[in-house]
């Protein structure tokens, strides 16, 4: 009942990276896919089109390494771990809980992602009460916000997006929430946002978003010695991800899976933006609000935020604005705006953290009616994908699995902006 489709798309490509690093010390991924990995998608993956030869022919991973770096210590334990254990395990409990050596190990790989997701949880808690939020808007806030779409089916999955939420938060609670703090806590905002390069590429406006931000609090208070570390700091990421993805394809910046679109002509530059605006928002199969309705009340309580605490509505909307056009705007981001085989919302989950935080504005000044109606219908929908996890996976056919292999019958009803771009 509970069943997923976690360990399918990208996930098991990132996991052959981290592999590669723990175990190799390499990016050489030649040796990381097939029977010489029985634990990765039970010993079947092929590359496909996610790892392609570089410079001298070697087989390399086009996504970035960020996420595969943090794991790789801790799949250097488990994997072994779990290559030791499985064979012990009681043939009758493996078979009761349809356990393979390589779900067992999907599975606790599972758990380093949960562990994100608690961290996530937290920070977005401490950030709401230094904001000034109560404890008791603060807690409800938080536990809506990580208990629903997209945030609770993306804290079982190696993906990038959570890590990038959870850094984008950490930098804008030292950049925005936090006084003057010490040196080194600017240092380690500084390397978090320039580790969000190394974890994708596409994190890219979030960093710059923030840097601006940054530079723009620590000038107006006059301490150049802050910024000063927190740049040096941001510096050294990027330059780590400039160097290694010339030695991987011998490229700066571009590499067979990161590179700029051309450009499409004002009038279908405006459509396609447009329309994935629109697609990320509303579409049935990957709209962040079919899925998040509470997030109707962030839209409503950001727009009560620019009355009364203006500068902080600047602040979370400079960098939610300039992440999400930066997924709009075919130039920028080739790869369309649904995420491919990957549940909705794919890649708004960066920026859901700092959407959330005008949620308690938001419940301050719609009507109580409203307000129970949104959150009835969020916990009903939460309760349903907790029920029925695999349908959060659509087939970007048009429409959305909840109909198509859910059985329900108001897809016609919804709108669909899938479709070639």
């Amino acid at each position: 009942m509970h069943a997923t489709h976690a360990g399918s798309g990208d996930e098991p490509h990132y996991l052959a990276i981290a592999h590669s690093l723990a175990f190799d010390f390499d990016l050489d991924v030649s040796n990381n896919y097939g029977p010489n990995e029985p634990l990765i998608a039970g010993g079947g993956l092929r590359p496909e089109a996610h790892a392609v030869p570089g410079t001298a022919g070697t087989l390399r991973p086009v996504h970035d390494i960020g996420l595969p770096l943090l794991a790789a210590p801790y799949v250097r334990v488990v994997a072994p771990l779990v290559s030791w254990a499985a064979p012990r395990l009681s043939p009758s409990v493996t078979r009761r809980l349809h356990l393979t050596p390589s779900t067992l190990y999907r599975n606790l790989i599972s758990v380093a992602m949960i562990a994100v997701a608690c961290l996530l949880a937290a920070v977005l808690f401490d950030v709401l009460t230094t904001l000034g939020e109560t404890p008791r808007a603060a807690f409800w806030t938080t536990i809506v916000v990580v208990l629903s779409p997209p945030l609770l089916i993306f804290s079982i999955l190696f993906f990038t997006e959570l890590p990038s939420a959870l850094l984008t938060l950490l930098v804008f609670r030292r950049v925005v929430a936090r006084e003057a703090g010490s040196l080194p806590s600017w240092a380690f905002a500084g390397a978090a946002a320039g580790f969000m390069m190394l974890v994708h590429v596409r994190n890219v406006a979030i960093m710059a978003a923030l840097a601006v931000l940054a530079l723009h609090r620590v000038a107006r208070a006059g301490d150049r010695r802050s910024i000063v570390r927190f740049g040096s700091a941001l510096a050294f990421p990027v330059a780590v991800r400039l160097f290694l993805n010339h030695h991987l394809w011998g490229t700066w910046l571009t590499s067979p899976h990161a590179r700029a679109g051309e450009w499409p002509g004002l009038l279908a530059l405006f459509r396609t933006s447009a329309t994935r605006l629109a697609g990320m928002l509303v579409d049935q199969e990957y709209g962040i609000l079919l899925y998040a309705p509470v997030f109707v009340l962030a839209a409503v309580g950001l727009v009560h935020l620019f009355r009364t605490r203006r500068p902080l509505a600047w602040q979370i909307s400079s960098v939610t604005a300039a992440y999400v056009l930066s997924l709009a705007l075919p130039i920028t981001n080739v790869h369309g705006w649904t995420g491919g085989w990957s549940p909705a919302a794919r890649f708004l989950v960066p920026v859901v953290p700092l959407i959330a935080l005008a949620i308690p504005a938001g419940v301050r000044v719609v009507p109580r009616v409203v307000v129970v109606a949104i959150l009835t219908l969020q916990v009903a929908t939460d309760v349903y994908f907790w029920q029925h996890p695999k349908n959060l996976w659509n087939d970007g056919d048009g429409v959305a699995a909840v109909c198509t292999r859910g059985g329900a019958p108001f897809c016609r009803f919804l709108p669909s902006l899938v479709g070639p771009e």
